[in-house]
């Protein structure tokens, strides 16, 4: 991860120089998504980024990059799991999504071709000087618990919390002020 982190650095260093700061975010966010989705051994559709609007009233994904275009979540949709998660800066491991009460609009969206609900789910918040930026899901989907792979761990939710520590300063950095 620290060669990730000193690529993030070099890109965020060029965001002056590029015409589209968006793309640039998005450009990290494929990187992010490639380095965590071999460290949690998951496919790339399988790891969702969302970061804060500039007003700190919504989530907004970057990560899969097709949800970008998508819209965003209230963060006073409480009963999304990410919203939760950046509310109460605290992880958390579901190995039983499908018992928990969320919102799955954005499983239902075609990214190949056909769409596998989310079995289980570790999700952390994305934090930069104690303040929620965003927060990160990485999943596991299949058509049931079983096919969907092994459960999710309290090392995995740590790991997961490790890497975004490292990487979300320079998601902050590189977050365009109209975003």
């Amino acid at each position: 991860m620290k060669e990730l982190g000193e690529i993030l650095s070099a890109m965020v260093q060029q965001k002056d120089r590029v015409p589209d700061k968006r793309e640039l975010l998005l450009d990290m966010s494929d990187l992010i998504v490639k380095a965590v989705s071999q460290t949690f051994r998951c496919k790339p559709d399988e790891v969702a980024i969302l970061l804060m609007t500039a007003d700190g009233r919504h989530l907004r994904f970057i990560a899969p990059r097709p949800f970008a275009e998508l819209g965003t979540i209230p963060l006073t949709k409480r009963d999304a799991i990410a919203v939760r998660v950046v509310a109460g800066r605290r992880g958390e491991v579901i190995n039983n999504v499908p018992m928990v009460k969320h919102v799955t609009f954005f499983e239902s969206v075609k990214l190949k071709d056909q769409p596998a609900p989310i079995q289980k789910m570790v999700t952390t918040p994305i934090l930069v000087r104690q303040q929620a930026i965003g927060v990160v899901e990485i999943s596991r989907k299949g058509t049931s618990s079983g096919t969907a792979g092994p459960d999710f761990t309290e090392a995995d939710l740590r790991r997961a919390t490790e890497i975004f520590d490292l990487i979300g300063p320079y998601l902050a950095e590189a977050r365009p002020a109209d975003f």
